[in-house]
This record gives structure tokens, sequence and C-alpha cells, in this order.
């Protein structure tokens, strides 16, 4: 039961890394700088100016030629509320309130219930995403920037772990002409390869604090802080 927890969590806290990574700098301005520390630091700028969004998301992920599929929906609202939504699997939850995030597991019963406190959920926050860079050497992907792929231009960034811990060895966003984050790929330290897409992004959304309030099911084990702070 502990094994498969763990790893569920260690899953969806890679997908909240991810998705979050794309949406937040998912926002048109015109590209006119070229090396990467001005894309990191107009990344951090930008999502400084975000108050939030509502995007959708597709996952695929392949460990050894067994592929996952996910889906969902995802809402951020400044400066530190989340919630995803999954569609497939379907009925799990990821909901934060900037202190503490709450993970809906339905095929285990399971909510776990984790202190945001050095994290890696802390991601959806100004001082996550600054610590995430941080925590990795960056460069561009390749000296052609940017570079064609599928008749579009991308400029590439290559991200890397410092030190070797959980979460991504490896990153890789591509980020288009005006500015999206389009897609992000990413191999984590056993080896499982991911591949995210984000789309349908809406800055324009109404949202409440109470939209990410979260009242687990009534029948649900709940489980405090499975996972181990990352220093």
């Amino acid at each position: 039961m502990s094994g498969t927890l763990n790893k569920t969590l260690l899953r969806m806290a890679i997908v909240t890394v991810i998705v979050l990574l794309c949406v937040m700098t998912g926002y048109s301005y015109k590209f006119d700088f070229v090396t990467v520390n001005d894309i990191v630091k107009q990344i951090k700028k930008t999502f400084s100016d975000v108050e939030g969004y509502q995007a959708s998301f597709v996952m695929v992920s392949d460990r050894m030629g067994k592929r996952q599929n996910q889906s969902g929906t995802i809402w951020y609202m400044a400066p530190h509320y989340l919630r995803i939504d999954f569609d497939v699997p379907y009925g799990q939850k990821i909901v934060s309130d900037g202190k503490q995030v709450w993970i809906y597991i339905p095929s285990i019963n399971v909510v776990a219930e984790q202190d945001l406190n050095s994290s890696m959920f802390a991601i959806g926050t100004g001082s996550g995403l600054n610590r995430l860079f941080s925590k990795y050497h960056y460069r561009f992907d390749g000296k052609e920037q940017p570079r064609v792929e599928n008749n579009n231009k991308y400029y590439v960034l290559f991200l890397k772990q410092k030190e070797t811990r959980s979460g991504f060895r490896t990153m890789k966003l591509w980020v288009n002409e005006q500015y999206f984050i389009t897609k992000a790929a990413g191999e984590t330290a056993n080896g499982k390869n991911i591949t995210i897409e984000i789309k349908n992004i809406n800055t324009k959304i109404d949202l409440k604090k109470g939209f990410f309030k979260y009242d687990p099911p009534s029948n649900a084990r709940i489980i405090k802080n499975p996972m181990l702070a990352e220093e």
C-alpha cells in the first residue's frame, strides 16, 4: 500500500511541476531577446504578473515501453491557489491553498495531505519557480535557435539537475515565437520519459478562493505528509 501510494504521489507531483511550468509562461508577447538567461528572467516576470488561468493538458509517460496517458484541467489563482481535476485517471484531484496540497487518489481511496514547505509542489509559487531554476543548469538545446519543428519555429531550452534528486533529471521546453511554452518533456531519475502539451489557455476566467477549498470524501483514508521534504 505504502509503495503504491508513494509512487502515485511522486507521479502526481511530477504532473504538477511540468503542467505549471508550461502554463505559467503561456502568455503572448513579442520575443525580442536571444540569451537563455533573458528567457528565464522573462519567465519569472511573466509569472509574477499572472492573476489566474484555466487550461487543459494531455500527458504521455513511457518507461521501458509501458505507456500511460493522463489528461485534465488545471486552474491557478495568484498568488498560490491551484486545482487540477483529472479526466484520466477519472476522479483524481490535486488542490492547494499555498500552505498545503491535497491529493485524492480514488483508485485506493486515499487523500494525501502534504505541507508545502520545501516540497516539490511549491513550484506553483513565485519562490517555487525561483527554486526550480536554482536547482537546474539551463541552456539552449543546440546552436540553431530558433529551430524548425513540424513547420513551426521554436526556441528549445534544456534543463539538467545540478544534484541527483527526485523529480526530473532533465527537462526540455519548447517556446514558440509568441513566447508560449507549447510543449515540455522530462526524464525522471528512474528512466521514465514524460511529455506534456498544454491547450485552451484562458486568462480571463474569474476565480474565487472557495473554488480551491477541498473537502475529502467522508470514507477516504487521510495520510498526512507522506512525502519527505526535499531540501
